[in-house]
């Protein structure tokens, strides 16, 4: 199964990528703050400006989610994507009926991952999924 995640604007380079993945996904390990305020600080908006149907966060560094994207813990040969060995902690967030606000739920799994070669080594820039 070739599942190959390139969902980009033509200016985006991939640093720039590597970035708002840093802004989008991951936070400090032990942050109180709700789904509502993360998503509000960090303005995350889905690609028409519009509040996302959801969002998740990983309690982390982004060093040790860089540290998921090797030979070892691709998902699948000739793909991009790259699943964690060990359980994260995440914060899922899903936009209410409202529109307006979020439900969090903080729960550990694997997650997964798209990395992108930069210089010499792969970097995040998309998360996929938690499983």
């Amino acid at each position: 199964m070739l599942s190959v995640y390139f969902s980009r604007s033509a200016q985006e380079s991939d640093e720039d990528r590597v970035e708002m993945f840093k802004d989008q996904h991951i936070i400090e390990p032990g942050t109180k703050e709700s789904c509502d305020e993360l998503i509000r600080k960090k303005n995350i908006k889905d690609a028409n400006g519009n509040n996302k149907e959801r969002n998740t966060f990983i309690f982390s560094t982004f060093e040790e989610v860089k540290d998921i994207c090797t030979e070892k813990q691709r998902v699948y040969k000739n793909d991009n994507l790259y699943r964690s060995s060990e359980e994260m902690e995440i914060l899922y967030c899903k936009l209410q009926y409202d529109k307006k606000t979020y439900k969090g739920v903080k729960i550990k799994k694997h997650i997964e991952i798209a990395c992108v070669k930069i210089g010499s080594g792969l970097q995040p820039v998309h998360f996929e999924c938690c499983c």
